[in-house]
C-alpha cells in the first residue's frame, strides 16, 4: 500500500447522514423550548423566543456550513501506509498531518456503528501509547486487509528493535 489513498466516495453519505442527525438534535432543542415558551408567563417568553431564534439560525448555519463543506473535506482527507509510518491528513483550511510510526502501533481496531454498516464502511482505529488516530471509513473488505498489514508490519518493527 505505498501511494496515497482517498476514503471512498461513500463517506460522504455517511458524512450527510451525520449532519442530518446534529440538525435533528438542533430540532429537539428548537421544540424543547418552544413547550418551555407555553408553560412560561408571558414576560418570560421574550427570552424564550431569542432563544429560539439563536437556536434555528445556528442550526440552519451549521447545516448548510458542513453539507457545503462535505466535498472539500472528502478531497482532503487521505492516508498513506508503508513499512515505516502511517501518515493521515486531513483539513482544508487547517491541515493537520498525523505520522504514526508503525513500531509505535498497539493495537488497530475495526468499528463500525449502524450508519457505516449502511454503506459497507469500518472505521480503523490506529492505538498507540501516546493515543488513537482514526481512518473514518473505508469499505469493509479493505479495513480487515489493512489492519492485517498494520498488525504484520507493527510486529515485524518490534522484532526488529
Amino acid at each position: 500500500m505505498d501511494k496515497i489513498e482517498k476514503l471512498p466516495k461513500d463517506i460522504k453519505t455517511i458524512w450527510r447522514i451525520n449532519v442530518f442527525i446534529d440538525f435533528l438534535l438542533f430540532l429537539i432543542v428548537l421544540s424543547a423550548l418552544v413547550i418551555i415558551a407555553v408553560f412560561l408567563p408571558e414576560e418570560g417568553q421574550h427570552l424564550v423566543e431569542i432563544g429560539q431564534m439563536i437556536v434555528g439560525i445556528v442550526a440552519i448555519v451549521v447545516l448548510a456550513g458542513e453539507l457545503i463543506l462535505i466535498p472539500y473535506r472528502w478531497n482532503f482527507w487521505t492516508y498513506y501506509i508503508d513499512e515505516r509510518q502511517v501518515e493521515l491528513h486531513k483539513g482544508f483550511f487547517f491541515r493537520k498531518q498525523i505520522i504514526i510510526p508503525i513500531a509505535r502501533v498497539q493495537n488497530v481496531t475495526l468499528k463500525q456503528g449502524p450508519i457505516l454498516r449502511i454503506k459497507d464502511l469500518q472505521k480503523v482505529i490506529v492505538v498507540t501509547a501516546a493515543g488513537k488516530s482514526e481512518i473514518e471509513g473505508i469499505k469493509a473488505s479493505q479495513a480487515e486487509t489493512l489492519k492485517e498489514l498494520l498488525m504484520k508490519l507493527a510486529q515485524e518493527a518490534k522484532n526488529d528493535v
